[in-house]
């Protein structure tokens, strides 16, 4: 006697589009990520992906995104993520990942601290109907490795990099002095502004106009600093804002940086590293060509 051979149900088309989708983001890490191939992801992004955890100074699009992977395989030649779990859902996917490295080279004006880290967290990526990636968010997992290499990224930006205004930010870089006595007092706050006032001062960048916040301290021989970098579209309007804001938040922030730095460097005129041009800026082979006739 002979039976029906059992067949499958042939898979939907959402079923056949997220396994495609999966299938791009293993490549994109594969590939790109890990190995540095730009022309993967010229196949895989939309040249106007909304990247909004892209590294400080990152231009718009796809140009950002290879700035981003260019700068940490740059600073960190052992890069390598793994990921541990995907899932597609509709035209989202969504990691969990590990990042592995040492860092060994420039970071953001960092200079290298040969220290190994181990970064895990969350990323989340939105296909488009043509199977291109269009928007990209992350949790905790950059965040996780500047703290390992003692920095403190804060007030993460959401969306393009550009101002409400829909004008183009400017990067300030200032630098202050850490008390004597203070290293501590200024981890507890950072630690805080990370954690349980988080909002609060995300809530206060969005009132002064910073898009991206940056800080990390600079270990010198006479006197420790910490070096703040921001983002913003206009950086004298940001400091009138500051100076002025009666918001309760705002105050309480202004005495804890005053009794940390004796300086503040929102309040501040431009400072040496911002004279002598110390920006985050693109690598220049990610910098566009300027138009002939144009300097």
């Amino acid at each position: 006697m002979t039976t029906a051979a059992t067949t499958k149900p042939a898979p939907s088309l959402w079923e056949s589009v997220q396994e495609r989708n999966k299938a791009t983001i293993k490549r994109v890490f594969a590939e790109f990520i890990n190995r540095g191939d730009t022309s993967v992801a010229d196949e895989h992004y939309r040249p106007d992906i909304v990247d909004h955890a892209g590294l400080p100074g990152a231009p718009e699009g796809l140009e950002g995104v290879k700035y981003t992977i260019a700068s940490l395989r740059d600073a960190v030649p052992d890069f390598n993520v793994t990921i541990e779990d995907i899932s597609a859902h509709d035209d989202m996917v969504v990691i969990h990942n590990t990042w592995r490295g040492t860092h060994l080279g420039d970071l953001l004006g960092m200079a290298p601290t040969g220290r190994s880290f181990l970064s895990v967290g969350i990323v989340i990526w939105r296909f488009d109907e043509e199977g291109r990636i269009a928007e990209r968010w992350e949790h905790s997992v950059s965040s996780n490795m500047f703290a390992a290499l003692g920095m403190r990224l804060l007030a993460p930006r959401k969306g393009r990099r550009r101002s409400e205004g829909g004008n183009p930010t400017r990067s300030v870089t200032r630098t202050v002095p850490l008390k004597p006595g203070k290293p501590l007092a200024w981890e507890r706050l950072t630690a805080e502004l990370q954690g349980p006032r988080r909002r609060e001062y995300e809530a206060s960048r969005r009132r002064l106009g910073i898009t991206n916040e940056v800080l990390r301290i600079d270990p010198r021989p006479d006197q420790d600093h910490v070096i703040v970098h921001f983002e913003t579209e206009d950086p004298e309007r940001t400091r009138k804002r500051w100076t002025e804001s009666k918001h309760p938040f705002d105050q309480w922030l202004r005495e804890q940086i005053l009794d940390i730095h004796n300086e503040d460097p929102w309040a501040g005129p431009p400072t040496s590293y911002e004279s002598s041009g110390l920006a985050w800026t693109a690598p220049p082979r990610f910098v566009r060509d300027r138009p002939e006739g144009q300097s």
